[in-house]
């Protein structure tokens, strides 16, 4: 059932089974020029989510088949509708169900029967809030694209420039004395670094853009393939991982594998100095959602500044120590946001450090029931 006002207005969905509750809704957000529609049963909400999707959903607890608890849970799994805000409606204001509502994603709750004036004034709030995430998400794509196109256009005179130096160092090394020779050789070196850090800011920036393929993914087994290709490459350095069995997850395979490069690198990295570098990587498990811990027995880091991890370009090691851009953790929280999970860690100095990450689980039988629809 849809009500149609003018076509500029917020939309939202009321998911109600109760004949008189849905009039007073109604009465309410049409005197206030909303656009409404109406489903009395989940199928039918999921249904109408799936042709368009609305500004803000009002959802009742009680409902058949499905409760309003089961139903906020699959819409908030679903990553192309968690962003829409959703208000229960219910009868109950004990501080279990409007505990349980919050923990699985609600923005908010009014309890029946309604007061007219509560109802519009949380509605229009949480439109409000919603229209004003949006700006800044567009903002913010707005603020990577410039990102990228900087990043491009100075790439490519970066690389004229570093090669005009190889062509002087050809036709006048010995023409050059030996401060020349050393001015040219920092002069190269210091354009590879600023030709490396803008790769791996378009690197960072592509993250942003680029679209998510999601399929089932063998976390164990990409950990453990990813590093066997690491390990290769660090000569004759005696390295144990302790790869603990892992649960399969739900991603997109090309950035799985460059969050566990990331992760692996850095273990790899900063265990360097120790005679025999230690890796192990496990996981723990909620109700929602996988908590994996990689850990190493490296140089670790001072907490005080752990706040600056995963900023762009960020180091708590000096260049001289390790090498690096300072750009893999803030990638690593980047594909982590984009799978509704993040990132934190933490260190001791010169007792290890170890990499947490969070990821959601999927409800097979919530994501079945989306695609049908």
């Amino acid at each position: 059932m849809e009500i149609i006002q003018k076509n500029n207005q917020p939309e939202i969905l009321l998911v109600e089974d109760t004949p008189e509750h849905i009039e007073a809704v109604v009465a309410v957000l049409q005197k206030n020029n909303f656009r409404i529609r109406i489903a009395n049963k989940w199928s039918t909400a999921l249904k109408l989510l799936s042709q368009h999707q609305p500004d803000l959903i009002l959802l009742d607890i009680f409902m058949p088949e499905m409760d309003g608890f089961e139903l906020c849970k699959t819409i908030k799994r679903n990553r192309a509708y968690s962003s829409i805000p959703i208000i229960f409606l219910t009868a109950r204001d004990d501080e279990d169900s409007i505990r349980k509502g919050f923990e699985l994603g609600a923005q908010d709750y009014v309890i029946k029967p309604f007061n007219t004036s509560e109802l519009l004034a949380r509605v229009k709030t949480h439109i409000k809030l919603k229209q004003q995430t949006e700006s800044l998400k567009e903002a913010n794509r707005e603020l990577d694209s410039f990102c990228y196109t900087i990043a491009h256009d100075l790439k490519a005179p970066l690389l004229s420039i570093n090669k005009l130096i190889e062509y002087l160092v050809a036709d006048y090394r010995n023409e050059l004395d030996s401060e020349g020779q050393e001015l040219v050789t920092i002069i190269q070196e210091k354009s590879l670094e600023v030709i490396a850090i803008i790769e791996h800011l378009l690197e960072f920036s592509k993250m942003c853009e680029m679209p998510m393929q999601n399929e089932v993914i063998q976390l164990e087994h990409l950990f453990l393939d990813v590093y066997n290709e690491l390990v290769q490459l660090q000569g004759e350095r005696q390295v144990e991982l302790n790869l603990k069995p892992l649960p399969n997850v739900t991603g997109d395979p090309v950035m799985m594998r460059m969050l566990v490069s990331n992760i692996l690198s850095n273990a790899l990295k900063y265990t360097r100095t120790r005679e025999i570098a230690m890796i192990e990587v496990s996981f723990s498990e909620s109700e929602n959602e996988y908590t994996f811990a990689v850990k190493d027995n490296g140089v670790g880091f001072d907490m005080r500044y752990s706040a600056r991890l995963f900023g762009v370009f960020q180091r708590l090691h000096s260049q001289n120590e390790f090498e690096g851009s300072g750009v893999g953790l803030a990638i690593c929280q980047k594909i982590l946001k984009r799978h509704n999970g993040q990132a934190w860690m933490i260190g001791e100095i010169d007792k290890g450090a170890t990499f947490y990450f969070s990821f959601p689980k999927q409800a097979a039988c919530a994501a079945a029931t989306l695609r049908s629809t």
